[in-house]
């Protein structure tokens, strides 16, 4: 599939303006501007991101009422279960939560956590069943689930137990009756960022309590420590989770990241070693997506997420260590397991004709693992620039993971085709149902043809947004210094890309890599040249040699070997000369596994 490059306009004088304001270079004025920061007190807060532009949790709805009732069972020695979710951002956000409590002087504080394929998403009846006999009178918070538990809520008051529900996902039209509802986007709440993950509410939740056994304003210094401390998983699932790395959620993932890259905890430490992520000059947002966050999730995919739960609480080095080596090879399987499904699902789509003018890819199958489908989801809307469902058909019903194109709606869009569906909840960008197999027919056809009259051509165009065309003799360490400065990159907050035009190739490029998938070559323009890769890119660079011109749209970076540190361009895409936009193919094709 071909990908327009579309370059965001250029404005001298707004940029001249904010640069000289803000004292930032020009070139980074342009990239602020381009993410809609315009004013100079804005940009050099989104630049310094400080620890105290976090936004009080007294003012996140419902959380001084939750805390409230959970320092009073705290101190009355009342069972408290955390119920979280499977996924990362609910793995990390149990995980803050008990251990703040623990170290608050809770004495019976237990978690639990679903198992993804024989209980699904979300908070179910017999979970609740077993905690009430397990721990009768129980206080039950959950993390990352529970807002459209409406029917659980009302068993949960049956069973006696204390329900407090702390959850990010989209709002339903009914709202679960529990005791607490604890939401960024509650009705009626003024709370000023409602794009918080599971984690991060979690975390908001854990900060009241840890005030609420200080002084009521501050947390005591060991809880404060803590809390510091405990960033480096809401950071985590911030990534994860893929929610805009804007406003508060950039402050949690940068000093997040910053603190597990100083001084990881133990469990942290253990994850970091299996991912081949100690001793690296820094840690990026990609780090925790490509290679710690994957091993998180596959405990949940395909085995239970407690134990990935007992690595990060664990100050047992020996335990954690023991606990990521499993996960590790974990994930692996789960590599072999993604890779055979996107394998089938590839030739399933081919075989009944490509793309087309499908308006969406919905595709299902018996054998088809449940923990592992969202993955391949993703690759195939990669791929293929098409909101994606993969439904696992199962003993008593059909499980689907649901990935979305930029701009275009998910949830929404599996909403109004919700009739005859068991279930179903997520976000705009990700969403989860649930069926009876013979459903299934007739809610993919629903669902296309949905897609189909909603779907505008620009939404079905691959764009590649490019933040200016720049010549390369403006890259310098100290350039590329400065827009590192505008971390962590990821949604609402993408890596700038630049595009060079008529580049020309320095010697031939060549294959690297196990499978020889990625290309690295060097770019020059006059008397710069700069070393470059282009991930995934052998195969459309197979015809590049010494001397060849193109325009190249990349992203600068800096790379660090033996102490010497040197610029290096990431190639998104490149178009030879003398060849057409629409000849163009897709620069980073399928994301490798991790």
């Amino acid at each position: 599939m071909a990908t327009r490059w579309r370059i965001l306009p250029f404005e001298r004088d707004r940029i001249s303006a904010l640069s000289r304001a803000a004292g930032v270079s020009p070139l980074v004025a342009q990239v602020l501007l381009n993410r809609g920061i315009q004013e100079p007190e804005r940009a050099r807060a989104f630049l310094e991101a400080r620890l105290n532009g976090l936004n009080d949790p007294e003012g996140l709805p419902g959380v001084a009422e939750a805390a409230d009732r959970v320092v009073k069972a705290v101190k009355d020695g009342r069972a408290i279960v955390i119920y979280g979710d499977y996924d990362v951002d609910g793995v990390c956000g149990v995980s803050v939560l008990w251990a703040a409590l623990k170290l608050a002087g809770a004495t019976r504080v237990d978690y639990y956590i679903p198992h993804r394929v024989q209980e699904g998403y979300g908070v179910n009846a017999d979970a609740l069943r077993k905690i009430a006999a397990d721990h009768p009178g129980a206080l039950v918070v959950t993390v990352d689930c529970g807002i459209s538990a409406v029917k659980e809520a009302r068993l949960a008051r049956e069973l006696g137990l204390d329900f407090i529900i702390t959850d990010h996902h989209t709002l339903g039209e009914e709202l679960p009756e529990a005791d607490v509802l604890v939401h960024p986007r509650l009705p009626g709440g003024s709370y000023p960022f409602g794009d918080l993950c599971g984690a991060a509410v979690a975390f908001k939740l854990a900060w009241q309590i840890c005030k609420s056994f200080g002084d009521g304003k501050k947390a005591s210094p060991h809880l404060r420590n803590y809390l510091v401390e405990s960033l480096g998983l809401v950071a985590m699932a911030t990534v994860a989770d893929v929610v805009p790395l804007r406003d508060e959620n950039r402050i949690l993932v940068r000093h997040g990241l910053a603190g597990v890259h100083a001084a990881p905890t133990t469990g942290m430490r253990a994850l970091m070693r299996v991912a081949n992520c100690l001793n690296r000059s820094k840690l990026t947002a990609g780090t925790i997506g490509f290679n710690l966050a994957p091993r998180i999730n596959a405990a949940g995919r395909l085995e239970r997420a407690m134990r990935a739960v007992e690595m990060l609480t664990t100050a047992d080095a020996a335990l954690a260590d023991e606990i990521a080596d499993e996960l590790n090879a974990v994930n692996q399987r789960r590599q072999e397991v993604e890779r055979e499904i996107l394998s089938q699902a590839v030739e399933q789509i081919r075989s009944e004709g490509g793309l087309k003018d499908r308006g969406a890819i919905v595709l299902g199958r018996k054998e088809w693992h449940p923990g592992v489908i969202g993955i391949v989801a993703s690759r195939l809307v990669e791929m293929f620039h098409r909101p994606t469902i993969l439904v696992a058909f199962g003993e008593e019903f059909a499980q689907g993971s649901a990935r979305s194109v930029p701009g275009f709606n998910i949830y929404e869009a599996i909403q109004a085709c919700s009739e005859g569906l068991i279930g179903f909840g997520g976000h705009s960008a990700a969403a989860g149902v649930r069926m009876t197999e013979d459903h299934f027919p007739v809610f993919a056809e629903r669902f296309d043809a949905h897609c189909q009259t909603i779907l505008t051509p620009e939404l079905r165009e691959r764009v590649l947004t490019i933040d200016a065309e720049i010549p390369l003799a403006m890259l310098n360490l100290k350039v590329v210094e400065e827009l590192e400065k505008l971390e962590p990159h990821g949604m609402g907050n993408p890596r700038p890309l630049f595009l060079a035009s008529n580049a020309k190739v320095v010697g031939d490029p060549r294959p690297v890599g196990e499978a020889k998938k990625h290309l690295q070559l060097k770019l020059g323009q006059g008397q710069s040249v700069f070393k470059a890769i282009a991930w995934n890119m052998a195969e459309k660079g197979k015809d590049l040699a010494h001397d060849a011109e193109c325009s190249v749209v990349f992203h600068p970076c800096i790379d660090e070997w033996n102490g010497y540190r040197r610029i290096q361009l990431e190639v998104k895409d490149f178009l030879v000369s003398g060849r057409s936009p629409e000849a163009a193919a897709f620069g980073e094709g399928v994301t490798a596994s991790v």
